[in-house]
C-alpha cells in the first residue's frame, strides 16, 4: 500500500470468545460432535421465543413506522418509559433525553471509548468482557489498567486497590463495572458499589457500568448503579435486550447518562456521543418500539422468574457434577448465564493424560498452541479436541487466571447433561498425572509451547 494503514503501537486484541469458533469447525468437517458452549446466545442453545413476544413484534411489523428512521437518539416514547423505569428504582433521576440507542453494546462501547481523549485511561476489572478491554487496547495501544477480581473471595474486587490504581495512574479518567458480571456472573453488592462510586467522586472520575444482564438473577439481590450513584456521580449505565428478551440477533442497546449536571466536562462528552451517533442517523428502530410493550406484557414476569429458575437448577447441576474435583474452582456469582472454572495456572505445566489421546488428537493440540498462548489455552484445546466442548479459556478475559468459562443456555436437559459428564470426565483425568512434562517426550507427548 502507498501508506501504512495501521496506527504505529496499536496491538491486535483477540476475541477468543468467536475465535476459538474456526477450530470446532475444523473438528466439526472431519466428523466430530462439538457442543458449542463459547457464547452466550439464548436462542443458539434452543431456547424457544414465547409466542406472547412474537405477538408483540408482529404487532410492530404491522405499523409501517417500524420501517422508518428514528430519532438520532432513538424512540422518544421508548427512551421515556426507560427512564420512568431508571427512575422508579428512588435513586438517580434521570430524562428521555439522558437516553442513547446503540446497535447493541458492542457498538455503544466503541462510540464512547473511541470517543474518550487518547490519554485518557479507564480502570477495567480483570477478568473483563473482552468488548471492553479489547477497545480500550486498540483505542490506547498500551497495556490495560486492571484492578483484580479475586476468585478466592467469589470474583469480589479489593477497593484498596481500586485506590491505589487510581492515585497512581493520573490518566484514569473512568472506572468500569460489568454488574452481573461478565465472565464470572458476579453481582456486586450495594456497598461495593458505594466506595467505587466515592472513589470517584473523590477523584473527579466517572463510572461505566455494564448492565446487560441486570434481570438474569438466580441467586442474591441486584443493586443497580442509578441507585447508589445518588446525584453527584456521573456515570455511563449500558443495558440492552439481546440476552433478556432473548434476542440478540436484533443489536439493541443503550446507555443511560447519570448526573450530567454535576460536571460540565462529562456533559459536554456526553453530548458528543449524542453528536456523533447523528452521523448514522439512528439505531434500528424495530427492537426499540417493542421494548414497552413487550417490558409491560402480564407474561412478562413470570418468563423472567421461569428463566432465572432454569439457570438456578442448572447452576445447581454444575456444582453437584462438577464441584469436587480436585484443582478446579466452580464459581458462579449467582448472576448472567456464565459458569467459570478456575484453576492454579502452575497446574497448566502438568501433563494431560497422554495415553488417552490418539496421534491425530496429539497432534491437532499441538498445532493449535503457540509461543504466546497463555496457558490456560492447553486446558481448552485438550476439552475441544478430546471431548469435543468448545469452551473460552479464562485468559481471553484479560486475566492472568487460568481456566474457562461455558454457558449455562443449553436448553436440551440430556445434551446438557452429556456436556457436564465430558467436562467431569476430562477434569478429572487431566489432574490424574500431576507431573511435568518430560524434556525428551516431545515426540509422543504434547509440548507445551506456551507462556505461564
Amino acid at each position: 500500500m502507498r501508506h501504512t494503514l495501521l496506527p504505529a503501537g496499536k496491538g491486535q486484541s483477540d476475541y477468543e470468545i468467536r475465535g476459538i469458533v474456526s477450530k470446532g469447525f475444523q473438528l466439526e468437517s472431519k466428523g466430530h460432535r462439538i457442543f458449542w458452549e463459547n457464547i452466550g446466545d439464548p436462542v443458539q442453545k434452543g431456547m424457544k421465543i414465547p409466542a406472547w413476544m412474537k405477538e408483540v413484534i408482529h404487532h410492530e411489523i404491522d405499523n409501517d413506522s417500524s420501517y422508518a428512521y428514528c430519532e438520532s437518539k432513538g424512540v422518544p416514547s421508548t427512551r421515556q418509559f426507560l427512564a420512568d423505569k431508571t427512575n422508579s428504582y428512588g435513586g438517580t433521576q434521570i430524562t428521555a433525553d439522558d437516553i442513547t440507542f446503540f446497535n447493541g453494546l458492542g457498538d455503544a462501547i466503541a462510540r464512547v471509548y473511541g470517543l474518550l481523549d487518547p490519554t485518557a485511561r479507564i480502570l477495567m476489572p480483570s477478568p473483563t468482557y473482552p468488548a471492553h478491554s479489547g477497545v480500550e487496547l486498540s483505542r490506547t495501544g498500551k497495556p490495560l489498567i486492571q484492578y483484580r477480581l479475586d476468585p478466592d473471595n467469589n470474583w469480589m474486587p479489593d477497593i484498596g486497590e481500586i485506590r491505589s490504581q487510581v492515585e497512581s495512574n493520573p490518566d484514569i479518567t473512568a472506572i468500569l463495572i460489568i454488574n452481573p458480571d461478565n465472565p464470572t456472573g458476579t453481582l456486586f453488592p450495594e456497598y461495593v458499589l458505594q466506595e467505587i462510586c466515592d472513589i470517584a467522586e473523590e477523584f473527579g472520575l466517572f463510572i461505566i457500568c455494564d448492565e446487560i444482564y441486570e434481570n438474569l438473577i438466580y441467586d442474591g439481590k441486584m443493586t443497580r448503579l442509578c441507585e447508589v450513584a445518588g446525584n453527584k456521580v456521573p456515570a455511563i449505565v449500558m443495558k440492552g435486550i439481546s440476552k433478556e428478551f432473548p434476542w440478540p440477533g436484533s443489536r439493541c442497546g443503550w446507555v443511560e447518562y447519570y448526573n450530567r449536571s454535576a460536571d460540565a466536562e462529562f456533559d459536554a462528552f456526553c453530548r458528543r456521543v449524542d453528536h456523533v451517533k447523528m452521523t448514522e442517523v439512528c439505531s434500528t428502530t424495530l427492537p426499540q418500539l417493542v421494548i414497552p410493550a413487550m417490558m409491560t406484557h402480564p407474561e412478562y414476569p413470570q418468563w423472567l422468574k421461569t428463566v432465572n429458575t432454569q439457570l438456578k437448577n442448572r447452576m445447581d447441576k454444575v456444582r453437584l457434577v462438577l464441584g469436587d474435583i480436585p484443582g478446579f474452582t466452580i464459581t458462579s456469582g449467582g448472576g448472567a448465564f456464565y459458569v467459570t472454572v478456575q484453576t492454579n495456572c502452575c497446574d497448566m505445566n502438568y501433563s494431560v493424560p497422554y495415553q488417552r489421546l490418539t496421534d491425530e488428537q496429539l497432534d491437532t493440540i499441538r498445532s493449535w498452541m503457540k509461543p504466546q498462548s497463555a496457558a490456560d489455552y492447553k486446558l481448552v484445546y485438550y476439552l475441544l479436541c478430546v471431548y469435543g466442548v468448545c469452551v473460552v479459556p479464562l485468559s481471553g478475559f484479560a486475566t492472568k487466571e487460568c481456566g474457562f468459562r461455558f454457558t449455562l443456555l443449553e436448553q436440551d436437559e440430556s445434551t446438557f447433561n452429556e456436556i457436564l459428564n465430558r467436562l467431569q470426565l476430562a477434569l478429572s483425568q487431566w489432574v490424574s498425572v500431576p507431573k511435568p512434562v518430560p524434556a525428551h517426550a516431545e515426540s509422543s507427548e504434547l509440548s507445551m509451547a506456551v507462556t505461564t
